[in-house]
């Protein structure tokens, strides 16, 4: 499974299972693990105990929100996880939602283009072993300097959706995390790359899902979606593609939501089918530059339920 990763649970799995899945992982073949965060476990946690208890797989973060620590004490975990795994490590971080940078984390939401750039200035003064010195519009850092450089610096990529975040990713990180991307137009945002640019990563969390004869796999992934589409981020990505609203309804419940989803879209965004048919559509996203990220589409909490399509994809 060369060039294919696999994100780690964020519902419903504590972080010793989160692990134990990542070895798993490694011993399939996968060529990265995932440790996300969201109102489960500690993303560099997670990943701080796989990258010491790995050999081959690459390890990465996908997604810390830029507002749950200060840019410094990123910069601290992702130089720490490059130490125990040099080469190996990948730090993704996003400007998350509002509702977990306000809400949860106490944060502010507002000028979310000017905080990322400041956040990522910062992040990429400590990793070359500067003296961090950013009198940002939002973040400002002086004075701090890493004492012990890991032997090779951490990628760092940036979550984004929108075309100014994506200038952003191109300008100061090594690549970026795209989500609900779909394969249709996978080329048009390749094509947006400066020929000429520095080495530039282009990943994306793919849902996935085995087909089944009561069709509960193609309802689940329409449920996830239609949860996404609530957030405004999502459905203006979705609208930069052509595919318009999508009959969005402010206030209708999801299964009513879920259920009016064009075929034609699900179909596009998603991947479903047997496993020979998900690997030709992975494969597919590969061919034209995208790396994809497998995220398994099951019921929260259902561990078995990943690694059945964990060894089916293997």
């Amino acid at each position: 499974m060369n060039g294919v990763g696999l994100l780690l649970p964020f519902r419903s799995c504590g972080a010793g299972d989160a692990v134990r899945l990542g070895l798993e992982a490694e011993a399939l073949g996968f060529s990265s693990i995932w440790a996300p965060e969201v109102s489960t476990f500690d993303a560099m946690a997670v990943a701080a105990s796989l990258a010491s208890s790995t050999e081959r797989i690459g390890i990465g973060t996908a997604i810390v929100p830029l507002a749950s620590r200060t840019p410094v004490s990123l910069a601290m975990g992702a130089a720490s996880l490059a130490d125990i795994a040099p080469g190996r490590v990948a730090i993704g971080v996003g400007i998350s939602t509002r509702m977990i940078v306000e809400n949860w984390h106490g944060g502010v939401f507002d000028h979310p283009l000017a905080r990322v750039r400041d956040s990522l200035t910062i992040m990429n003064q400590v990793l070359a072993g500067q003296t961090a010195d950013h009198a940002g519009a939002e973040v400002s850092c002086k004075g701090f300097k890493l004492d012990v450089l890991p032997p090779q610096r951490p990628r760092l990529l940036l979550a984004a959706l929108g075309q100014g975040m994506r200038r952003l990713a191109l300008e100061l990180t090594d690549g970026v995390i795209l989500n609900f991307l779909p394969r249709s137009k996978a080329g048009h945002i390749l094509s947006q790359n400066p020929s000429n640019a520095k080495p530039f990563e282009t990943e994306c969390f793919v849902r996935v899902a085995l087909s089944d004869a009561d069709g509960i796999a193609e309802r689940r992934i329409r449920r996830e979606m239609a949860s996404y589409l609530r957030i405004e981020q999502y459905r203006n990505w979705l609208s930069s593609f052509g595919f318009g609203d999508l009959n969005y309804r402010k206030g209708e419940d999801l299964e009513s939501m879920a259920r009016r989803l064009p075929p034609e879209f699900v179909d596009d965004v998603a991947v479903f089918g047997d496993a020979d048919e998900c690997l030709e559509k992975l494969a597919e996203l590969q061919r034209q530059g995208i790396t994809p990220i497998v995220v398994p589409s099951v019921s929260a909490g259902d561990l078995e339920g990943y690694r059945v399509l964990m060894k089916a994809l293997a």
